[in-house]
């Protein structure tokens, strides 16, 4: 072999590229004790414990993680909130009941209904115009689609899930959705992945746990000093079996848990605790001054909703797509964006970012305004309201996710589509998002009209990364009358 992807992240460690993204520690080697990584990969040996059946000292840095962020209980995960979120809602599923989520809700929602064969009703978030942005879930809708499926004969909602804070950190009423949801005896899961250092220092929410969140899923990496894949799940109440949310959390996650990952999640905890309020200080009064900064520019423009740890940076109506000021950051300023969405880019700060690499994003800020007039404008105009996930856009559902995602399907050239849609209903086989973080455009079983077409069509004209859509290619949906001798997805 020839450990080219070693070799990368070497070359890339050594070079100056700045990283406003994940994961939270920053490659900032103060981030902990942890350097080397060999010196401490171990397996289940005497007196280390069982992630599985936590007796010892894993038990005990369990405990600490509940207290530090006032849970009932607290579980360490080594496969990403991804598993959390897979195994809370397993925990809460019931044959044919619904499950209530966001639409912006990560995709790791959408395989837990699929794998537990619920059917899915949506809250579509606000939609911030100025940004192009989605807002917070509103209470009323979180009322009236519970209202909704409740109005059908002998439903069950098996729980409501929801996105707090967004990938572009904003955050949802926690504590008043909990109380109306709670008022119909049904369990909320808070996917709060991007809100693990909430509730430390008062320029940031409050964390979920402490907002009457029945099940709230930390992402450690992505905030915290801690390594890719690390995560915590925290289970309040009695709406959620505890019994369940362990079976499940052992069949979600490896049996060969990490012990590298374990002790990055303790150390990143112990550093919050201690030093949190301090770096989250610091956090914030950066934050301040980059939107300070764009206050006095002529193109760019900062959202102030967010909270501090996010930093979108908007180029709309400046003639340029977010895609564009993406590239011009990494490959001008070697500044690495943590993504792109079609009319801002989403900088990530946290506890361990340096002035350094602040005073360089300002720097390149006030440039690339100065300079935005004479750069090339790209055809960023995209359908109206179609940020995905961000909007009250909706495809029509024409079959179960789990039916469609397992059909019979074929590929379809883009091209072709408009001309097999005058034939019959096509039906999406497979996810399509744009990534990160995941948003699905289309979810398995929904139909595939123009408007959806054109909005392809423009992401990939504008350079996106367009998950499901393969060589200018999208699958579609064998259904019964089409034939047969095709295989399964």
């Amino acid at each position: 072999m020839k450990n080219n992807l070693l070799k990368n992240l070497k070359n890339y460690s050594n070079s100056d590229f700045y990283p406003f993204h994940m994961p939270g520690h920053k490659r900032n080697t103060d981030s902990g004790q942890i350097q080397s990584i060999y010196q401490y990969d171990i397996t289940e040996i005497d007196d280390f414990d069982n992630l599985h059946q936590p007796e010892g000292i894993i038990d005990a840095a369990q405990k600490e993680a509940a207290r530090l962020y006032h849970s009932e209980e607290t579980y360490f995960l080594i496969n990403g909130s991804t598993s959390g979120i897979l195994s809370a809602i397993s925990a809460v599923s019931e044959d044919g009941a619904w499950l209530l989520v966001a639409r912006n809700c990560h995709r790791s929602v959408y395989h837990a209904a699929f794998l537990n064969r619920l059917h899915l009703c949506y809250m579509n978030p606000e939609l911030i115009p100025e940004y192009d942005m989605a807002g917070q879930i509103e209470i009323e809708s979180v009322r009236r689609e519970i209202e909704h499926i409740l109005s059908e004969e002998d439903a069950k909602i098996a729980g409501v899930v929801i996105t707090s804070p967004t990938y572009d950190g904003i955050s949802s009423d926690v504590k008043a959705i909990a109380e109306l949801v709670h008022s119909y005896h049904i369990p909320l899961i808070v996917d709060q992945a991007h809100g693990a250092h909430f509730g430390f220092h008062p320029a940031y929410p409050e964390s979920a746990t402490v907002q009457g969140a029945d099940i709230v899923i930390h992402s450690v990496h992505k905030t915290l000093p801690a390594p890719t894949q690390t995560a915590i799940i925290h289970k309040n109440g009695d709406l959620v079996d505890s019994i369940k949310l362990q079976k499940y959390l052992r069949i979600y996650q490896s049996s060969s848990p990490s012990y590298v990952l374990m002790a990055g999640i303790e150390e990143a905890l112990r550093i919050v605790e201690e030093e949190g309020y301090q770096k989250l200080q610091k956090v914030s009064e950066w934050h301040q001054a980059v939107c300070g900064v764009a206050g006095k520019l002529k193109y760019l423009k900062v959202c102030p909703l967010t909270e501090p740890g996010k930093v979108i940076i908007s180029v709309k109506g400046a003639g340029i797509s977010g895609r564009q000021l993406y590239d011009i950051f990494r490959e001008k300023y070697h500044l690495q964006m943590e993504m792109a969405s079609g009319t801002y880019v989403t900088a990530i700060l946290s506890m361990m970012d340096k002035e350094e690499g602040i005073l360089r994003l300002i720097e390149a800020m006030k440039e690339i305004d100065a300079e935005l007039s004479q750069l090339p404008k790209a055809d960023a105009t995209l359908p109206e309201k179609i940020e995905i996930g961000q909007t009250d856009f909706l495809p029509q559902k024409g079959m179960e996710l789990w039916e469609a995602y397992v059909a019979f399907c074929e590929e379809i050239q883009l091209e072709s589509l408009p001309q097999r849609m005058k034939k019959g209903q096509l039906l999406a086989a497979e996810f399509v998002n744009l990534y990160p973080p995941g948003i699905p455009l289309l979810v398995p079983g929904e139909v595939i009209d123009e408007r959806v077409l054109q909005i392809i069509r423009q992401y990939l004209k504008n350079g996106y990364n367009v998950q499901g859509i393969d060589n200018n290619k999208i699958k579609v949906v064998i259904l019964p009358e089409e034939g047969e001798n095709y295989e399964k997805n």
